[in-house]
């Protein structure tokens, strides 16, 4: 009796120090990621304008891998039923660490395709109201992107959201950096999510010029001051030329003097050239008569 209880004691211990390091090695497992976790980020510029580098940098786990993940939705109209959307140079960064998304609400189906050197299409029926397409470890390159497909009944907008998923590791010091061209991304409000801390982030649109009325610059007209700087000259072209033009009281018309021209003209150098022949047969034809 003795020895039964006091095998079931050291049962419940056996079962108790189970318990315990069961327990413990959960704690590790749970604690661990989130000491791997980002523990901040910045983004710059923070006032970005369409066109602008996004440049985020942040601290992590040494060598530890962070997700990088930029989302913006774009309302697209739908004429016929149709609906389509292009953005051009989007540029992929070196790795294949990356993923693409495109949800298209509102759609019966969705294509996406993407240019590089050729067109590669991928297509996905809508499950609901929604048709999404994914597209994972994208060589990087600069490409173009097109999503069109077909629009529910009666529905004049199609909204289509993008995701772009990039992973970068962090150095033995737990520093990364990520840089982003918003080229692609249309002005408004966009999401960046870094290791799981989102910010929104306004994309401003770029600078234009403006002409206020009544303050537009003057032209400059380079050719009639060149015709103004050259207008002595013709003007006295035009005394000389224009017959129209009579001479004012007191003064003479002088009329050009001819203008002697350099070395012998043509017909002296033929009149030459015949005496010198006929001098020359005259000489040839008296030697005959001697020598007869």
């Amino acid at each position: 009796m003795i020895k039964s209880t006091h095998l079931h004691k050291r049962r419940k211990e056996h079962a108790l120090i189970i318990t315990s390091l069961s327990i413990l090695i959960l704690v590790l497992l749970t604690i661990l990621p989130a000491a791997a976790a980002v523990n901040s980020w910045e983004i710059s510029p923070e006032k970005p304008v369409h066109g602008d580098t996004l440049r985020i940098k942040g601290s992590a786990s040494p060598d530890e891998e962070v997700e990088v993940q930029v989302t913006f939705e774009k309302a697209v109209e739908a004429f016929g039923g149709e609906y389509e959307y292009t953005l051009e140079n989007v540029k992929i960064p070196e790795g294949f660490n990356n993923r693409f998304t495109v949800e298209a609400s509102e759609a019966r189906n969705l294509n996406v395709r993407v240019k590089m050197l050729i067109w590669v299409t991928k297509s996905s029926e809508a499950s609901g109201n929604t048709a999404t397409v994914t597209q994972s470890s994208v060589p990087p390159g600069t490409y173009q992107i097109k999503m069109d497909g077909d629009a529910r009944g009666g529905t004049s907008t199609v909204n289509l959201k993008i995701t772009a998923v990039q992973r970068v590791k962090a150095d033995s010091d737990g520093d990364f950096s990520y840089s982003y061209n918003t080229k692609s991304v249309p002005p408004g409000d966009f999401e960046v999510s870094v290791g799981g801390i989102k910010k929104k982030v306004t994309l401003q649109q770029g600078k234009t010029s403006v002409v206020v009325p009544g303050n537009e610059p003057q032209k400059t007209e380079p050719a009639k001051e060149e015709a103004t700087s050259e207008t002595p000259e013709k003007e006295d072209t035009e005394a000389v030329l224009s017959p129209d033009q009579g001479p004012e009281q007191g003064e003479e018309v002088q009329k050009p003097q001819p203008v002697e021209e350099a070395g012998l003209s043509v017909d002296k150098i033929y009149l030459l050239g015949g005496m010198v022949a006929a001098v020359l047969i005259l000489i040839l034809y008296s030697r005959r008569n001697k020598e007869k």
